[in-house]
């Protein structure tokens, strides 16, 4: 099969959609040094899928389209998110009192990525007043953050994890669903439009959740 063919089973691309995806693409190709730009349009395609043609997954996609990892293209997306989190609060062009340098680059934010959008805030705030927030400065102010965090939440020190069965019932149903074999015709079948979009948001929000599994799994088990 040739690169541009589209692969088997998939939903083509409406024509809106494929010109949606042609722009997307060139700000990836043009301002690839401008992560910001970059993070919006991977968020776009990731989201709508709009890669689905030629690549089964995103990280397919980063890979065999940009030459980087899908970790690193995610990596851009949540420091993106992050970013613009910042840019409506502290960093606000206008009124904000910490903007972002001009340089900003998304291993700065990277920290920040797994803190509550207030406590980004909270952080952003206290590196920027140390002088120019840099990924060490940033990194350093987020630990002390999440380990007051942790030994205030459980007085142990150690990160807290869901509770077995909850994990187990996430797991099992994860399993039913990918061995199920219902046709996706069939399951959608009588469904008004309410509901089908309440089902394409459901099903991106657990797209996104694997996707995060996966990433995971794979930094402890570097050889799946």
């Amino acid at each position: 099969m040739l690169l541009d063919d589209p692969l088997p089973g998939t939903i083509p691309l409406t024509a809106q959609e494929k010109v949606r995806f042609t722009e997307l693409e060139a700000i990836v190709e043009t301002h690839l040094e401008t992560f910001l730009s970059v993070g919006r349009a991977l968020a776009e395609i990731r989201s709508r899928r709009l890669y689905r043609q030629q690549h089964a997954t995103f990280e397919d996609y980063c890979r065999h389209r940009w030459g980087f990892s899908g970790s690193r293209g995610l990596d851009l997306v949540r420091s993106t998110s992050v970013a613009e989190h910042l840019r409506a609060g502290p960093a606000a062009p206008e009124t904000g009192d910490a903007p972002l340098p001009p340089d900003l680059s998304p291993a700065t934010l990277r920290p920040l990525q797994k803190l509550d959008p207030p406590l980004q805030s909270a952080v952003w705030r206290l590196a920027s007043r140390v002088g120019k927030p840099t990924h060490h400065v940033v990194a350093k102010i987020a630990r002390i953050v999440e380990n007051a965090i942790t030994e205030g939440t459980n007085g142990t020190g150690t990160k807290s994890t869901p509770p077995p069965s909850e994990k187990k019932v996430f797991l099992v149903s994860l399993h039913r669903l990918s061995e199920s074999r219902v046709p996706a015709y069939l399951i959608v079948q009588g469904i008004d439009e309410n509901k089908a979009r309440k089902h394409v948001a459901a099903c991106q929000c657990l797209i996104s959740r694997c996707h995060e599994i996966i990433e995971v799994l794979r930094q402890q088990f570097p050889e799946l």
